[in-house]
């Protein structure tokens, strides 16, 4: 009886915690997309949001896990940015918004997309996340690294070790972040693969890869989120291409 009323009180007190969570700001992110029109395609299913480039041939792939506790259209504006510079990107809605708790969501977004599958069957894959999505991404990499050609993490680290592998790390953060933990992300450079690089980005603050306000604890921008997004954009187009 003991412990049931431990799960209980458990699984009331995780509900909480989920419940309040980082909505995407969608007069921001509308107005942003609206630049984008004609240029970008987008889709959205139960399982995902899909973003194709339509003005050029895609490049490659990115599957990219949203931070923890943030609602996975605060990363459209990057998404659209990114599909806008010839890659096809997926962003996973994760369960109470935790990647966490669907580590392997990867694996299923293509499901019942022929289309997108023909279309990305010779390109190569990166796998992408902010904060805890990029941790996550992390892990499920480390059960599937042939699978793909590279890890970037924004804001996040790694908890695999990838330092004997031929995988592409890049990782990108603002130099005011106040919520990335710099010791953890420090001592995580002993398992980057060696074939990594390092980008901060002058004046940004965490929150600002997605589009969903200031993060509680983060930092003051210099830049705007705007300004954020799209050098953020440039440095990955640039290392993947």
């Amino acid at each position: 009886m003991g412990a049931c009323i431990i799960l209980v009180v458990a699984a009331v007190c995780f509900k909480i915690y989920t419940r309040n969570y980082y909505r995407a700001d969608s007069t921001f992110i509308e107005g942003y997309e609206a630049d984008f029109n004609g240029a970008v395609h987008t889709y959205s299913n139960k399982d995902a949001s899909v973003f194709i480039p339509t003005g050029e041939e895609a490049g490659a792939v990115i599957v990219f896990y949203p931070g923890g506790k943030v609602q996975h259209t605060a990363y459209s504006a990057l998404m659209c940015e990114l599909a806008s510079r010839g890659y096809i990107c997926i962003l996973p809605r994760m369960p109470e918004n935790l990647a966490f708790l669907n580590i392997g969501a990867a694996d299923k977004l293509l499901d019942g997309m022929d289309a997108e599958k023909e279309m990305a069957k010779d390109m190569d894959w990166y796998l992408a996340g902010h904060s805890l999505g990029g941790v996550a991404a992390s892990v499920y990499l480390g059960d599937n690294v042939d699978n793909y050609a590279g890890i970037i993490l924004c804001a996040s680290y790694t908890t695999t070790d990838f330092s004997g592998t031929d995988l592409r790390l890049l990782s990108i953060y603002g130099d005011q972040d106040k919520v990335l933990n710099m010791d953890g992300y420090n001592e995580s450079k002993s398992r980057w693969p060696a074939d990594s690089e390092e980008y901060v980005i002058e004046g940004g603050i965490h929150s600002y890869f997605g589009s969903y306000g200031i993060q509680e604890g983060d930092g003051e921008p210099a830049i705007t989120n705007g300004q954020q997004i799209r050098q953020t954009a440039d440095i990955i187009s640039n290392w993947i291409g």
